[in-house]
C-alpha cells in the first residue's frame, strides 16, 4: 500500500512541525518510508549552527512514526481490534547504532521489519540510509498499544 504525506498526516497523531514521513508504502511484514531533510527544520538552527546535523534522536523518531504507520494500518492476526492511534508510544528499542550523519538536503529512505506482535506491544528491527549508505540502525524497538474501547 502506498502512501503519500497528506494519507499519512490523516492517519497519524504526529503533526507539523514533527512529521518526518514523506511518503510510505506497506506490506504484510514490512514498510518502507522517505524523508527529504529540508534544512529549514527549526531545530537545525541549533543543531549546529555553523554546520546543520540531522539529530540521531530526530532519525529515530521519524523510524518510529514510520512503525506507528505500520501498527495503525496493517493487518495482523494478533490484532483482534482496532487500535486506538492516541494510545501508542515508543517504549524502548536494544540496540541503536549510529553510522554517518545526514544534512540538508539528504533524502532519509527508511525500513522497518516486523518482528514480534503480543498485544500490547509490538517489536521491529529497522535502518535508515542515505545514497544507499546505511547511517542509522536499530534493532528491537518496540511500541506498546491500546485498542479502542
Amino acid at each position: 500500500m502506498e502512501m503519500d504525506r497528506a494519507r499519512i498526516r490523516s492517519i497519524l497523531p504526529h503533526q507539523e512541525p514533527f512529521l518526518f514521513l514523506d511518503s510510505a508504502t506497506l506490506e504484510e511484514k514490512t514498510a518502507s518510508g522517505l524523508y527529504q531533510v529540508t534544512g529549514s527544520e527549526d531545530f537545525l538552527k541549533g543543531h549546529f549552527k555553523e554546520e546543520p546535523i540531522f539529530p540521531a534522536s530526530i532519525m529515530m523518531e521519524a523510524l518510529g512514526q514510520l512503525a506507528v504507520l505500520f501498527l495503525l494500518t496493517t493487518k495482523q492476526p494478533e490484532l483482534t481490534m482496532p487500535v486506538d492511534n492516541k494510545r501508542v508510544m515508543f517504549t524502548s528499542s536494544d540496540r541503536l547504532s549510529c553510522h554517518n550523519v545526514c544534512r540538508p538536503g539528504d533524502l532519509l529512505e527508511m525500513r522497518i521489519q516486523l518482528k514480534r506482535v503480543r498485544p500490547p506491544l509490538m517489536r521491529f528491527d529497522g535502518y535508515i540510509r542515505k545514497d544507499g549508505e546505511k547511517v542509522l540502525s536499530v534493532e528491537g524497538l518496540t511500541l506498546a498499544f491500546d485498542f479502542l474501547k
